[in-house]
């Protein structure tokens, strides 16, 4: 499910569960043109999430991928602030 928080200069904000690997996810976003700009580990309420901006020319979709103990199936968020072909190319992937 996607949530719509904020739509602004033609860009909307939507933030999403993935349920496939961070992998294929950022391989999509490598075939649309992005590329890594940033990436830190950032600690939240106990867990650790690595945390990955990308960035085409007006775009920015972050990745955060949680990390920790390998017993525990871990699952992507995707956070996008970009156009609606980006987010419904990524919800395809996702």
């Amino acid at each position: 499910m996607v949530k719509r928080f904020e739509e602004r200069g033609g860009q909307l904000l939507k933030s999403m569960p993935s349920f496939v690997p961070y992998e294929k996810i950022e391989a999509e976003l490598r075939a649309m043109d992005f590329k890594e700009i940033s990436k830190s580990t950032v600690v939240s309420d106990g867990r650790f999430w690595i945390k990955h901006v990308y960035r085409n020319r007006t775009e920015t979709i972050t990745l955060s991928d949680e990390i920790g103990e390998v017993l525990y199936l871990r699952d992507p968020i995707v956070t996008i602030c970009g156009n609606s072909q980006t987010i419904k190319r990524m919800k395809k992937v996702a």
